[in-house]
């Protein structure tokens, strides 16, 4: 806002000035960089929690594929582990795939196959970390 003196001329109100020795100079790069902080750390967030799921998703499919295949007529449960162990380490890591347990279960009249995989959840990268992850598939056999 402008004050026209008795001159003529426009004077600047002195709250509207600009002074460059205050204490507000360099704010704008200061709060770029808390900004950017923040959205960095919300984004690597999103990155693990993705690749955690990724894993477990893999790792059920691959539990709940092993114990289908085991479950066949002319298979074991221990068959249906070693195929877990085969779909984990060409889908992810051998390191997954360390502690893979199967065995057989009974509903009804029909046998049936459960398979178990204990692993670590990754934290930031395949490197299995902190955390425990289990998995389990199951199917059930035709006698």
């Amino acid at each position: 806002m402008t004050i026209n003196d008795a001159a003529g001329e426009q004077a600047v109100e002195p709250s509207r000035r600009r002074n460059p020795a205050s204490g507000e100079s360099g704010a704008a790069v200061a709060e770029f960089v808390m900004v950017v902080a923040l959205l960095t750390a919300v984004f690597i967030s999103v990155l693990q929690l993705a690749l955690v799921l990724h894993v477990r998703n893999t790792l059920m499919d691959a539990a709940a594929a092993g114990a289908r295949y085991g479950a066949l007529a002319d298979r074991t449960a221990e068959d249906g582990a070693q195929r877990t162990r085969g779909i984990v380490a060409e889908s992810l890591s051998p390191r997954f795939a360390e502690n893979v347990s199967a065995a057989t279960f009974r509903v009804a009249d029909a046998n049936g196959v459960r398979v178990v995989i204990e692993t670590s959840f990754p934290l930031m990268g395949f490197l299995p970390v902190a955390g425990d992850l289990t998995v389990s598939g199951e199917a059930l056999g035709y006698d």
